[in-house]
C-alpha cells in the first residue's frame, strides 16, 4: 500500500515526531511504501491562497506534489499536536 504520512509540529523533539517516526517504520517494514511529510520543516504554508481554489489552478510544485501523493495514497497518517498546548493563563 501507498501511505502518505504528515506531520505538523514546530519541535523536531516532540511526542508527534515519535509518533510520525514509528508509524513510519513500522509500515515500511510491514512493506508498505511511505511518503513523510514534516510540513514545518518544508516551511508549508497553511494558507490557502484564493487563486488555488478553482479546479484548474496552477499550482507550486510542492503543492500538486502534496496533491498528488495524497489523491494516490492507500492511506493517510496525519500527526498533529491536539489539545494540551493551550492552558488557561493565572
Amino acid at each position: 500500500m501507498k501511505i502518505s504520512l504528515i506531520l505538523a509540529h514546530p519541535r523536531p523533539g516532540s511526542f508527534n515526531h515519535a509518533i510520525a517516526s514509528t508509524a513510519a517504520r513500522a509500515l515500511l517494514d510491514a512493506g508498505h511504501t511511505v511518503s513523510v511529510h514534516d510540513l514545518y520543516a518544508e516551511a508549508f504554508d497553511p494558507l490557502l491562497p484564493s487563486e488555488e481554489i478553482p479546479r484548474d489552478a496552477p499550482l507550486s510544485d510542492e503543492i500538486a506534489q502534496h496533491c498528488a501523493e495524497i489523491a494516490t495514497a492507500d492511506g493517510i497518517v496525519i500527526s498533529i499536536p491536539t489539545g494540551g498546548g493551550c492552558r488557561p493563563r493565572s
